[in-house]
């Protein structure tokens, strides 16, 4: 089962690449047949003519036209020979006869740095944001043209087959290019390959290996980058803060799904935990991985569409509900484009008609009023909807829990475990519940702690992100 999703933004760059590549062609039917006939043995012009059934003076023309081409002479003997031209284009007795081209084109690419694989020629408009960079060798990048000169030759047949290169190299299906040599690469931008890595749990609870990249021609040296990355943002176990957080909120399910030692999941507990929710009133659907994976916003869809269906058809004015996302202080968290879809989403449904359904907020988490580097990379991450982000005080249930509250009506929770000895990233397992009392319940604290305070003159609401 995948419980984590993360994307990781390997560097590339796009290049326009002038290249010169022969090319074999197909000659026309007459010189064709012509060039044919006298490969298998010297012939003359009237056995030419009757083969063909052409007139003296047609056979004559096509025989003109192939000495002029200097691909036919004149044996001692008065008899067509092949010359050396010619003879080129055959290999091998009774075969079509090719014509090799010399051929200039030119093309954009783009690689990736770390292994220099062609993984397109679409210009991508991706952005450093929603995933965790990785470094490449500072080689790769310095001197990325001729990295990709090297490349681009190496690859070229995987290139053609793969119809990153312009149809008219690649539309005779008897046409097999090489290319010849490269003129000149120049680098024209650099920005972002996104790669998605699913992170797995197996039944029995152990963490499954990693899957190959399948844009990448080895991953080796990807994964390793990944794995350096993973731990520079490693963070001691936080079982027992987890446990308490639970205790707060009034959950006595959520910590059933671990096993005594609080080192890893039980899925089959889960996922039968799952069946006993479904069967009983109690409205509550748990779940594992982040809340803004596809399969667990599939989950908060079923207690939102109705909602705002409803809001749509009434006349009342219900802009004033509020509606809280409370991010949690995970290095995981929101490091995926799939966060980015969901946040518009939430923001989006919340108008229709010119009428406002509810009213959201994200709030996101810094050390404080003076965190200003925080608040600029949460800006640039939820750039088109900072008129909804808040800064909030780190600290809410230990700053391991996420919280989305839709005022009266449902909540989800999500706790982001970190299991170290079990888990190479945080664990988000947690529960939807439209129960009035746990909606309430959980509404208060949430309520308490926004408009708490830290000490004097310190407020955990810090304020608009757009201010900072």
């Amino acid at each position: 089962m995948v419980y984590h999703e993360i994307d990781f933004l390997l560097p590339a760059q796009r290049f326009n690449i002038n290249f010169s590549y022969v090319t074999q062609k197909g000659l026309p039917f007459v010189r064709e047949f012509v060039l044919r006939l006298v490969h298998l043995a010297p012939i003359s012009t009237a056995q030419v003519a009757t083969f063909l059934g052409f007139s003296h003076i047609e056979a004559q023309e096509a025989i003109r036209d192939l000495v002029e081409r200097d691909e036919l002479g004149l044996s001692d003997s008065g008899q067509l020979t092949l010359t050396e031209k010619s003879g080129g284009y055959f290999t091998d007795l009774g075969e079509v006869p090719r014509l090799s081209l010399l051929q200039d084109s030119a093309t954009c690419l783009t690689f990736d740095l770390a292994t220099f694989s062609c993984i397109g020629n679409e210009n991508s408009q991706e952005k450093w944001k929603a995933g965790i960079s990785l470094k490449v060798r500072d080689d790769h990048t310095s001197r990325s043209e001729v990295h990709v000169e090297k490349h681009f030759q190496r690859q070229f047949d995987e290139i053609i087959r793969k119809g990153f290169l312009s149809r008219a190299l690649t539309q005779d299906e008897k046409d097999s290019p090489t290319v010849y040599t490269v003129n000149s690469v120049n680098k024209i931008k650099q920005m972002p390959l996104r790669l998605s890595v699913q992170f797995k749990v197996a039944w029995d609870g152990r963490s499954v290996e990693r899957e190959d990249f399948e844009k990448l021609k080895n991953s080796d040296y990807v994964h390793e980058q990944i794995s350096l990355e993973l731990d520079r943002l490693a963070r001691p176990g936080n079982f027992i803060e987890i446990a308490k957080a639970m205790r707060d909120i009034g959950d006595a399910e959520t910590i059933k799904v671990f096993d005594s030692s609080g080192r890893s999941i039980n899925l089959q507990f889960l996922e039968d935990l799952a069946k006993l929710e479904s069967n009983s009133d109690r409205k509550r659907i748990p779940f594992i991985g982040p809340i803004y994976s596809p399969q667990n916003w599939e989950l908060v869809q079923r207690h939102l569409a109705p909602v705002i269906k409803e809001r749509r058809e009434s006349k009342a004015d219900l802009g004033g509900t509020r509606v809280f996302w409370i991010a949690p202080s995970d290095p995981y968290w929101g490091k995926s484009n799939n966060v980015l879809a969901r946040v518009s989403e939430l923001v989006g449904t919340s108008n229709a008609k010119g009428k406002r359904l509810y009213s959201p907020t994200i709030f996101l988490p810094v050390s404080g009023q003076d965190d200003k580097k925080v608040a600029r990379r949460w800006k640039s991450e939820f750039d088109p909807h900072i008129e909804r982000l808040r800064a909030l005080r780190e600290g809410f249930l230990g700053g391991n829990v996420e919280v989305l509250h839709f005022e009266g009506k449902f909540v989800v929770v999500v706790y982001h475990l970190v299991l170290p000895d079990s888990y190479p990233v945080s664990l988000p397992v947690g529960f939807i519940s439209a129960d009035e009392d746990v909606v309430s319940r959980i509404g208060r604290l949430v309520d308490s702690y926004v408009a708490g305070s830290s000490s004097f003159n310190q407020p955990n609401d810090c304020g608009p992100l757009g201010q900072f």
